[in-house]
Formats: structure tokens, C-alpha cells, sequence
């Protein structure tokens, strides 16, 4: 528990920092013992396809970008705690409706559905227990969401063949905090040396909050998520 509770603190404390950096300060203050066998750290890079269920109807699946920590803590020889955090997880829906740029005469250039979509960037604090086949994993745990920013964006294209683009802030209609539940496959790609190699991941992130602050809205808003990445351990 004690280990739990340490790899926990030095990721949060880590998380505003690049990758680069946070590989120095963890060798730097955990020395070899971020190293053993039974405690290493990996980063962890790859996309989302992402929903928001209870959208309008229309609106699609969209993609983004995750990255970041994670702290494999061995209980057994095939059982795992894995805590972990992403500083930056995008997720939202595609082909939202447009309104209004509060100018009449931009409006019809972002009518366009296909070049809209909601980004809501989160703060990702994943907790799984994990359990090894061989070179497979299976796990599974709880996850809570921070979020950073919720922007609502348009792109359309000018008949002189100028790029336009429009944003707008929407974070006072989403709820800062959400949670649910996180289920995850993996495979260790390359030979694992002590048990440890590059790994791919296909994870399911099934969001349980309303995240939608409006208590007027038709229906629970919840975040579907499938991420896919890979990760390696960076100290060991």
C-alpha cells in the first residue's frame, strides 16, 4: 500500500512537466529503487476515439492524442497495480451543430457540420489491477477525470482558399470532474527483459458521470472512450 500511495504522489506531483523531465526527476529523487523489479514507471503515448453519449443526434466519434505516466507496482508474479496518470487526454464528439460567431456574415462560412467538433481535454487518473498470461495482460479498475479546457471549434475554407476557424469556450457547461471504469488488453511486443518490454495497449473507458453541468439537458452525458498506445518502461 505504501507503494501505491508513493507512485500515486510522485505522478501527480510530475504531471506538468514534459516526459523528458520527468524521466530525470524521478531518477534523480527514487534513484535505483524507481528501478526493481517489483516498481518501475513507464511512459505511455497514443490516440482516442472518443463519444459523448446523449449528444445531439449527428454528431460522430472523434480523435486525440493521450499521453502519459504510468507506475507497474508487483503484488505477485502475475499480479499487478498499475496507477497511472494522463495529463492530457482529449476526448468530445465530432459534427456538432453550430450557432452563431456573433457575426452575421461569417456565420454561413461554418455551417458545415464535418468541420466542427468539442474537445474536452482531461486530466486522467486511472487505477488498474492487472493480471499477466504470459506476454498478455488483462486488467481492469477505476478511473477520475479533471477537466482542463472544453472548446467548441469550426474550420471552413474562404473562396480565395484562406483557412477561417472560430473557437469558442464552453467550459462553464461541462462539469469539472468525471469517473467511471477502465477495462484493458495488452501485449508485450518486444522480448520483455526482467519480465519488461515495449507494450501495446487496447483500452475501453467507460465514463459513468453526467458530465453535462446543464440540469436541464434531455438525458445523461457520459464520455465513451477507446484509446489505443504503447508504452515502455524509461527507468529500469
Amino acid at each position: 500500500m505504501k507503494r501505491t500511495f508513493a507512485a500515486l504522489a510522485l505522478l501527480i506531483g510530475l504531471a506538468p512537466l514534459p516526459a523528458a523531465p520527468q524521466a530525470s526527476v524521478i531518477s534523480q529523487i527514487a534513484g535505483e529503487k524507481a528501478a526493481t523489479e517489483k516498481l518501475f514507471f513507464s511512459l505511455k503515448f497514443g490516440l482516442n476515439v472518443s463519444y459523448l453519449t446523449g449528444a445531439e443526434p449527428g454528431t460522430e466519434r472523434t480523435g486525440g492524442f493521450n499521453a502519459g505516466l504510468s507506475a507497474t507496482i508487483r503484488l505477485t508474479d502475475r499480479l499487478s497495480l498499475t496507477p497511472e496518470i494522463t495529463p492530457s487526454s482529449r476526448k468530445g464528439v465530432a459534427m456538432i451543430p453550430f450557432v452563431t460567431t456573433g457575426d452575421p456574415a461569417l456565420d454561413p462560412y461554418f455551417l458545415n457540420p464535418a468541420a466542427a467538433d468539442l474537445a474536452l481535454v482531461y486530466t486522467d487518473l486511472p487505477i488498474l489491477v492487472k493480471y499477466r498470461l504470459g506476454r498478455f495482460h488483462v486488467g481492469a479498475g477505476p478511473y477520475i477525470g479533471f477537466l482542463g479546457s472544453a472548446t467548441e471549434r469550426f474550420r471552413a475554407e474562404l473562396p480565395s482558399g484562406e483557412d477561417l476557424s472560430f473557437k469558442r469556450d464552453v467550459g462553464g457547461s461541462y462539469k469539472k470532474t468525471d469517473y467511471g471504469l477502465v477495462a484493458e488488453a495488452s501485449w508485450t511486443i518486444t522480448k520483455p527483459r526482467r519480465g519488461v518490454g515495449l507494450i501495446f495497449h487496447v483500452r475501453y473507458q467507460a465514463g459513468l458521470a453526467d458530465v453535462v453541468a446543464d440540469t436541464a439537458a434531455p438525458g445523461p452525458s457520459r464520455n465513451s472512450v477507446i484509446q489505443a498506445y504503447v508504452s515502455f518502461p524509461f527507468v529500469y
